[in-house]
């Protein structure tokens, strides 16, 4: 397999034929050759590159997950955000009836494969010391970070449709939509949940979500009708990974937040995004010095200078799933 990039605001890339060598590996074991190839994207690709700030790496090694589809926690999710909220079935679905424009096909299967892109710890760092606004460096990693996510997502669709099966990135299609709701947003795909679903972390006091390399990072997702083995869960609660919930203490990110938007009660949506959108219009126009990109300046304070930034800060004890509760562990 071999991609080539353009310097574009919307690079592409070619797939070369999928010779047997790779179509068997695939079918060995799918779940590790799609992590594969979301990591060596990640580690090659042109894409994954700051060009400002000396070609450094926008994200560090990505981490993987799977999500059966059919998993009730999707239905759960219309619930817990919005009635609106796809299930990936359902939106698999849609993209066969809406995309296609044929009558989908009764699915024996339809998975999730959620991915985490942990952002370079050097950018962290140069936003950690930042007050009121974010870094030039986190600002061109929001934007140019969001670039290199949608382009893997491209990458990997191409990668399975070439391989025989359907997919499709619900954040980068025509059906992915943002709502106005009377304490904030919501969308119809919630990377955040997806990945929570993927086994891959639980949400936090900003509503961010806590990895095992932290909350800094932006997350992506395809789903498919591609059979993969579900991704255990490896914490008893959606809130296991903070430590504000978890002994509470902490609440770093609340002095963290140049808005106010964080409180012991949780995430203000309304006051965040004013911060983004209204606050913070000064970096765009230069105020805090030149260079800074995209649709608003992309804060990111909350996420930085704090615990969970890289790691989680909950003794591992307090983060059991019950079934090693059950089995003594």
């Amino acid at each position: 397999m071999s991609y080539n990039t353009h310097k574009a605001n919307f690079r592409r890339f070619t797939i070369t034929a999928i010779d047997t060598r790779t179509t068997k590996r695939f079918l060995r074991n799918p779940e590790r050759f799609i992590e594969h190839t979301i990591e060596e994207f990640t580690r090659t690709s042109p894409l994954n590159r700051l060009e400002a700030f000396g070609n450094a790496l926008i994200f560090d090694k990505p981490l993987v997950g799977f999500a059966d589809g059919d998993d009730p926690l999707f239905t759960e999710f219309k619930r817990v955000i919005a009635a609106e909220h796809f299930t990936p079935r359902e939106i698999l679905t849609k993209y066969f009836t809406e995309t296609l424009n044929v009558k989908a096909p009764d699915l024996p299967a339809v998975s999730v494969i959620s991915f985490i892109l942990p952002i370079n710890p050097e950018t962290s760092r140069t936003n950690a010391y930042e007050t009121e606004g974010p870094s030039l460096r986190w600002n061109h990693t929001r934007w140019k970070g969001q670039e290199f996510a949608n382009e893997l997502c491209r990458y990997l669709i191409e990668i399975l449709e070439s391989l025989g099966h359907h997919a499709i990135a619900p954040e980068i299609s025509p059906f992915f939509r943002i709502s106005r709701v009377s304490d904030g947003f919501v969308s119809n795909w919630s990377q955040r949940h997806v990945a929570y679903a993927a086994g891959l972390g639980t949400f936090s006091l900003n509503e961010g979500f806590i990895t095992r390399r932290g909350l800094a990072h932006r997350c992506a997702s395809v789903v498919t009708n591609l059979k993969l083995e579900p991704s255990p869960r490896l914490y008893m609660h959606h809130l296991a990974n903070c430590k504000f919930y978890a002994r509470g203490t902490c609440g770093k990110c609340i002095e963290r937040c140049p808005a106010g938007a964080i409180s012991n009660k949780g995430h203000d949506k309304l006051k965040c995004r004013e911060m983004l959108f209204e606050k913070q219009k000064p970096w765009l126009e230069g105020a805090h010095g030149p260079g800074y990109i995209g649709r608003y300046a992309g804060c990111g304070l909350c996420q930085t200078g704090v615990p969970c930034e890289h790691r989680i800060p909950v003794n591992k004890k307090r983060r059991l799933t019950e079934d090693a509760l059950k089995k003594g562990k």
